[in-house]
């Protein structure tokens, strides 16, 4: 039976192994699209922390006991970490369904219609005439790209390059990879597996929320 003071090991594995779920589903969505994803990189980083926060929150809530103001606290707590941690200001971005050779590419194709001149080092562009420079790495097995223009003159070209590189993004298109495939599946399976453990003990469960409320 759910105790009031831990949760029991098949919630638990709910709890968390949801929100991962999601993630990968997402992930596997962002593969499929016919174009490139642009995602500021901190609503990625939230994404992320969102899926993952669980796995944050739950040992805690195991040590100090199940209340509404442990998980108050303990979500309070691992959300405020992951706020300091976030990327902050503007100017990176996580690009989705691309590889690094793609996005150099486009990333070059945006500044010459800016008519900004550039010298290549390796993954990094340095523009000429002003001090800053873009910087890619690549995550292969996640089929995505960062970004980050960086430099005291950084500003001044910021939002025209977004949104041509949004435009130049848009012009590429994509086919949809069998990692992409991958992605919903383990998705399916990780949603369907703990939905299934759990069903029998809804009735447990809702008399252990209304017990958290009240």
């Amino acid at each position: 039976m759910l105790a009031s003071a831990q949760l029991d090991v098949t919630v638990q594995v709910a709890v968390v192994a949801v929100p991962v779920a999601m993630y990968f589903l997402l992930l596997g969505l962002f593969n499929s699209q016919r174009t490139p994803q642009l995602l500021p990189a901190r609503r990625d980083f939230i994404l992320l922390v969102a899926a993952f926060l669980p796995v944050l929150v739950m040992p805690a809530l195991n040590y100090v006991g199940v209340s509404a103001w442990t998980v108050v606290l303990a979500t309070g707590g691992a959300c405020l970490a992951a706020v300091l941690a976030a990327p902050r200001g503007s100017g990176q971005w996580v690009i989705y369904n691309i590889q690094s050779p793609e996005a150099l590419r486009a990333c070059e194709r945006s500044l010459q219609s800016m008519g900004l001149g550039f010298v290549r080092c390796g993954r990094r562009l340095r523009l000429e005439g002003m001090d800053a420079e873009l910087r890619l790495w690549a995550m292969p097995l996640l089929r995505n790209v960062s970004l980050s223009v960086g430099g005291p003159d950084a500003g001044r070209i910021l939002p025209e390059f977004q949104h041509r590189l949004a435009g130049q993004l848009g012009l590429m298109p994509t086919q949809a990879t069998p990692m992409a495939l991958a992605f919903v599946l383990i998705a399916t399976v990780m949603l369907v597996a703990p939905l299934g453990m759990v069903a029998d003990r809804m009735p447990e469960m809702v008399r252990l929320i209304t017990n958290l409320v009240h």
